[in-house]
């Protein structure tokens, strides 16, 4: 029941989109986990890193829902056009910082969720 109210409330598509994202930073994380490890095993606090990853992987579209709200209250319809060669790392650097502290970020996403879905009903 929870699980159904908090991902009916988001649009496929935005679901889609973030988890994609989310992959290949995870992706990247991962790579760089095993490349520092230079052909070592995988030790327990490699294990638990990529563990970590893995929840915050799974928790970024709430993270990201957190961003989009904040910026859709902040700039309301406004649009800005910026070049492409600041917008793309703008972007990036966004989207990597939200997926670092998603743990942190994604309960409050969670919380709107749950508290909007509950209204609609």
């Amino acid at each position: 029941m929870f699980l159904k109210r908090i991902f009916g409330a988001l649009q496929p598509t935005y679901l889609i989109r973030a988890y994609v994202i989310s992959a290949v930073l995870m992706a990247m994380m991962v790579w760089f986990v095993i490349y520092m490890a230079k052909g070592e095993p995988l030790t327990f606090d490699r294990i638990a890193t990529l563990s970590v990853f893995g929840i915050g992987a799974l928790l970024f579209p709430f993270s990201k829902l957190v961003w989009d709200e904040i910026k859709r209250v902040m700039m309301g319809g406004n649009v800005f056009i910026l070049p492409v060669i600041i917008l793309m790392p703008l972007k990036l650097v966004v989207n990597y910082a939200l997926w670092c502290f998603s743990i942190f970020i994604a309960p409050l996403g969670i919380a709107y969720l749950w508290l909007r879905s509950r209204q609609s009903t």
